[in-house]
């Protein structure tokens, strides 16, 4: 069992198609021709008893109606012996091998015997009649030569035509299953190159390019299926091979400047070891770069995270309500640390009576976007005029969650807000008036995005900046 299953495991799957049809044609071959050659022998068996009755019909017939006065003969070829009470024989046309009496035993009921003589084979059948002079038998044979012959035949015919139609069966098999199998070598071929393509450093395709992706066969049947599922595969592969290169690419852009900084922060602070007020001054400037150098790597990996959709909490309204009231308390806080004057104030508003579903966003991650968003309009406040009113509105809707958060600050220029998502994307004056690492924005878009929802940027009728987010509700337990 044990080679067998090896033997099967090292066969392709055409083979194992071919051969697993070869022997279920083999097997229908031998059960076909078994059982034609049962159903033809009892059909000529049935035949060869009728005949016998025939053969015995009329002596039957004379015997009951005139028992002394016999006078029907044997037909040529036929085969009858009469047998009367006495137990004498009154005419028989019965070949001397099947002498006495056919070679069958004389019983109150009707009998059929094969008899084999040395030569032949007979059908010999034994009937008894009632007369007036007592109880007579009939004894009539058939040769069975005949029919012997015809199954042979037959048999013969049948065992050829089988061999045909199991060689004609497993060849169309054969041709099938390669038929069938075909998209699959070519979506192996093609997974080939893109893997050579892959080693051999070649530039990533443009997204949405198909030429870089598996051939969907045309026929909508599971290997089509398969070819789907393998292009989402291959699809999110590279996503994920492009966000590691930008991570890569993005910390070793943005980490270059810091580090470079807390180097030479490092060897001031050796030149001026002698100099404890200016030591104090080199170790406290160090230490912010440190404390920015954390936050960057923080940010990215926490970008890095969310973009590759690893599963994430929920959050019902009351979970909502709850994180934007300890969201503004930290705001309200971080506001009067950084020394701008700030009225922070929040609304929470419910449309419809239905409090059920949920948003797919954990509590944290919601805190975060409504702190990255405030953060960033309490900085541009406090570079603009040091003082100004954020608010801060939450709705219930329907169908959906909507935050709206509109500050009085300098705003956006119009040309920044189609990048202002982008990573490490800062208006000019804040790249110069504030330590900010250009992900708060990236981060936020980021969430949203990765809950379903959509994220606007727009002048506030005040003149600073309106950010509208909506986040779709999920009735999904």
């Amino acid at each position: 069992m044990i080679r067998l299953r090896t033997l099967s495991s090292r066969l392709s799957i055409t083979a194992r198609i071919t051969l697993g049809s070869l022997a279920v044609a083999v097997l229908i071959g031998i059960v076909a021709v078994i059982g034609i050659r049962i159903g033809v022998s009892a059909i000529l068996n049935n035949a060869t008893l009728t005949l016998l009755r025939h053969d015995a019909g009329p002596f039957e017939e004379q015997l009951q109606n005139h028992p002394a006065d016999i006078d029907a003969a044997p037909g040529e070829g036929q085969y009858v012996a009469l047998v009367s009470p006495a137990g004498s024989v009154r005419m028989t046309s019965l070949p001397k091998s099947l002498r006495p009496y056919g070679r069958v035993a004389l019983s109150a009921d009707e009998t059929t015997t094969r008899v084999r003589t040395p030569n032949r084979e007979y059908v010999v059948r034994s009937a008894p009649v009632t007369t007036s002079e007592g109880v007579w038998h009939v004894i009539t044979a058939r040769n069975e030569d005949s029919n012997d012959l015809v199954l042979d035949r037959l048999s013969l015919a049948l065992i050829i035509g089988a061999v045909v139609l199991v060689a004609c069966f497993t060849l169309a098999s054969f041709i099938l299953t390669r038929t069938a199998l075909r998209p699959v070598s070519e979506m192996r071929r093609q997974a080939d190159g893109l893997a050579k393509r892959q080693q051999s450093g070649a530039a990533e395709p443009p997204a949405g390019d198909e030429s870089e992706l598996l051939e969907v066969p045309h026929a909508r049947d599971e290997l089509a299926a398969l070819a789907v599922t393998l292009n989402g595969l291959i699809e999110r592969l590279r996503a994920s091979a492009d966000r590691e290169r930008q991570l890569v690419s993005d910390a070793s852009h943005e980490l270059r400047t810091p580090l470079a900084v807390l180097r030479g922060e490092l060897e001031l602070a050796e030149l001026d070891s002698g100099n404890a007020d200016a030591l104090l001054t080199d170790v406290r400037q160090a230490q912010q770069t440190v404390l920015r150098l954390s936050n960057l790597a923080t940010n990215l990996l926490e970008l890095s995270r969310i973009e590759a959709s690893q599963v994430r909490g929920t959050s019902t309204w009351h979970d909502l309500e709850i994180e934007l009231a300890d969201a503004i308390d930290r705001m309200r806080q971080a506001s009067v640390v950084r020394g701008v004057e700030c009225v922070i104030d929040f609304e929470v508003e419910q449309v419809t009576q239905d409090s059920s579903g949920t948003v797919n966003l954990s509590p944290q991650e919601f805190g975060r976007i409504i702190d990255n968003l405030i953060s960033n309009a309490i900085a541009a406040i406090g570079v603009a005029k040091g003082a100004g009113t954020i608010t801060a509105t939450l709705t219930r809707g329907a169908s959906s969650v909507e935050l709206s958060i509109v500050d009085d600050g300098p705003g956006m220029p119009p040309d920044f807000l189609p990048v202002a998502f982008d990573r490490f994307t800062r208006v000019d004056v804040a790249r110069t008036t504030t330590t900010g690492s250009g992900l708060g924005l990236a981060i936020v878009g980021a969430l949203v995005d990765a809950a379903g929802g959509d994220i606007h940027l727009s002048p506030s009728t005040t003149g600073g900046l309106a950010v509208q987010v909506g986040l779709p509700i999920s009735q999904q337990a």
